[in-house]
C-alpha cells in the first residue's frame, strides 16, 4: 500500500509544480495525473481474483500484462476519450506522463533477481536492471512523499488569488 500511496503523491507533487509554469496544464488536470499514476497497478487485480491468469473468449492472459507501458497506453487512450474533445490531448499527455513516472519509480524497487519485469513491452521485452533503492513494501518513500506533498499543497494554496 505504501508503494501505491507514493506513486499517487509523486504524481500530485510533479503535476502541481508543473502546473505553476506550464500554461496548458491546469489545476484540474492534477487529479488526472494521480489517476494515471495508478494505471500500471491495474495488474494488482490478481490479488482479488486469487490467480495471475484470466481467460476472455477462450484466450488466456496474465494480469501482469496490464503493468506494461503498452497496456497503460491503451488505458490512457481510453481514458482520454472520456473527456471533452478540447481536453483530450492534455489528458492523454498527463496520463502518459503519470504512467512514465510510475514505471520509472518501479525501476527503483529492489528485485531479488536484480532485473525489473519487462515493463516496456511492446517496445522491448528486455528486463532492464533494477536500481535497487527501496522495497515496494518500504514505508520510507511514503514518509518522504507525504510531507513533500504537504509542502507543495501549502505553497499551491498560497498561490490562489
Amino acid at each position: 500500500m505504501s508503494d501505491l500511496l507514493t506513486h499517487v503523491l509523486a504524481a500530485y507533487v510533479l503535476a502541481t509544480v508543473a502546473s505553476w509554469s506550464l500554461n496548458w496544464l491546469e489545476p484540474h488536470h492534477v487529479p488526472v495525473a494521480m489517476i494515471g499514476a495508478v494505471v500500471p497497478d491495474a495488474a494488482k487485480v490478481y490479488l482479488l481474483t486469487g490467480t495471475d491468469r484470466f481467460t476472455v473468449a477462450g484466450v488466456t492472459g496474465s494480469w501482469y500484462a496490464l503493468q506494461t507501458v503498452g497496456a497503460a497506453f491503451c488505458f490512457s487512450l481510453a481514458g482520454s476519450l472520456l473527456v471533452p474533445k478540447r481536453e483530450r490531448r492534455v489528458v492523454l499527455g498527463v496520463l502518459l506522463g503519470a504512467v512514465a513516472l510510475h514505471v520509472a519509480m518501479d525501476y527503483l524497487v529492489i528485485r531479488a533477481s536484480g532485473v525489473a519485469p519487462p515493463y516496456l513491452y511492446p517496445l522491448t521485452w528486455a528486463e532492464l536492471p533494477s536500481v535497487d533503492v527501496y522495497l515496494s513494501s518500504s514505508r520510507w518513500p511514503s514518509l518522504v512523499a507525504i510531507p513533500t506533498a504537504g509542502v507543495v499543497w501549502l505553497v499551491d494554496r498560497s498561490r490562489l488569488p
